[in-house]
């Protein structure tokens, strides 16, 4: 089958989340991806929670379908000549490095295209390229606390709560294969190359703005309130007999309906809960009441009620029970792959989020080992005798 982007090769010096998920996403649609490491691989392979084999499984879900090469860029001159030679090969460069740490490894705009003028570079970094900030390094929690997103999370009275998921690393790499493949369609159109700037925050802020008017124009900052949605109502996490579900209510419609399902259809005729702000404003008269029915049920009862009624609902599952939702494995949500290691032969992964009926992605391939593919690449693409890739290796090069 023909893939969108089987045509393109790309780059990938991509850490930790944001870069090389945004790479992933780009292999699942057929691009050719070199995942480019330093000797011996890098940190992102071992952070966090890791196996026998040293290594965690974050990597195996952002790796898949990736060519994996080392390179020693960094304050390594003699490094430079390969990189010409690989970007002289490739249509795009991703990475998530600051300015100027990319300036040393050779990887800015002006050095790349001057090497080859039609290159598509992506860059993602915590603050962009640009700016006060700009050679500062951080991560999604900082673009959290910075964005005004940390204010949003908790209960009153305590510290704000980070979301636990990363939020900024991954949509900042939805964002960035977005924009790469419309830097993609413009040199199909144009034959320009051009560099894509992309930051946590800027995605963080892009986030939160609509929260940022309501503090600026109307002077009021959104409350910390758990797992109720602020300004909506009800729309919470519900205790029940056996477990959590959470129950959203938004608009009129659904309010009516709920409040015939719990046995209280009083509530509709109480001027007090007229719309959505009221509801919320009012909340003692309504939560109480939701609580006392989903705790004297179960959750799929619950469910099973709520789904009658055409009222969102789900339940709280555990991070052991959701690739074995029904729905989840109908619909493969949830990949596997065989890592090729002792105990690792069926590792759950990320599928790609989402489907195309035309063209759709794939999963093919595991992730590659620390140079796994120096041979293909270095010889194959690049051209190089034996000697040289053995002299590479003996000079620390690759």
């Amino acid at each position: 089958m023909t893939k969108v982007l089987e045509d393109i090769r790309v780059l990938d010096f991509g850490r930790f989340i944001a870069c090389p998920y945004c790479g992933m996403l780009l292999a699942d649609m057929g691009a050719d991806v070199i995942r480019v490491e330093r000797t011996g691989g890098e940190e992102d392979r071992t952070h966090s929670l890791i196996g026998e084999n040293g290594q965690n499984l974050s990597y195996p879900s952002y790796g898949r379908n990736k060519k994996g090469i080392t390179l020693n860029l960094m304050n390594n001159p003699a490094a430079g000549k390969i990189l010409q030679d690989l970007v002289n090969k490739s249509d795009v460069v991703i990475h998530n490095f600051t300015p100027r740490a990319a300036e040393l490894m050779g990887l800015s705009y002006d050095k790349l295209k001057a090497i080859k003028p039609d290159i598509i570079l992506t860059a993602i970094s915590c603050f962009s390229s640009e700016g006060p900030y700009s050679n500062r390094p951080g991560f999604d929690f900082i673009a959290q606390a910075m964005s005004g997103a940390l204010a949003l999370g908790g209960y009153p009275d305590k510290p704000p709560i980070r979301s636990f998921m990363n939020p900024m690393d991954y949509s900042t790499a939805l964002a960035a294969a977005y924009a790469t493949s419309m830097a993609i369609r413009h040199h199909d159109k144009t034959g320009e190359g051009q560099m894509v700037d992309l930051s946590l925050l800027r995605t963080a802020i892009s986030m939160t703005t609509p929260q940022i008017a309501e503090a600026e124009v109307w002077g009021r900052l959104r409350p910390m309130i758990g797992n109720r949605a602020a300004y909506l109502g009800p729309t919470d996490l519900f205790k029940c007999s056996d477990g959590y579900v959470f129950i959203a209510t938004i608009m009129n419609t659904l309010w009516r309906r709920l409040a015939k399902v719990i046995g209280h259809e009083e509530l509709i005729r109480d001027p007090d809960l007229h719309n959505d702000l009221e509801r919320y404003n009012h909340r003692e008269k309504i939560d109480p009441l939701i609580a006392a029915w989903t705790a004297e049920r179960t959750v799929q009862t619950v469910l099973n009620e709520m789904e009658k009624a055409h009222i969102p609902c789900g339940p709280c599952l555990g991070l052991d029970e959701v690739a074995h939702d029904p729905h989840v494995v109908a619909t493969g949500m949830v990949e596997y792959i065989d890592m090729e290691e002792p105990g690792l032969e069926k590792v759950p992964i990320s599928n790609t989020p989402f489907k195309m009926s035309r063209t759709p992605p794939t999963i093919e391939s595991r992730a590659p080992r620390p140079g796994e593919h120096n041979g293909e690449i270095y010889g194959g693409l690049l051209g190089y005798s034996p000697q040289q890739i053995a002299d590479f290796r003996e000079k620390g090069l690759i």
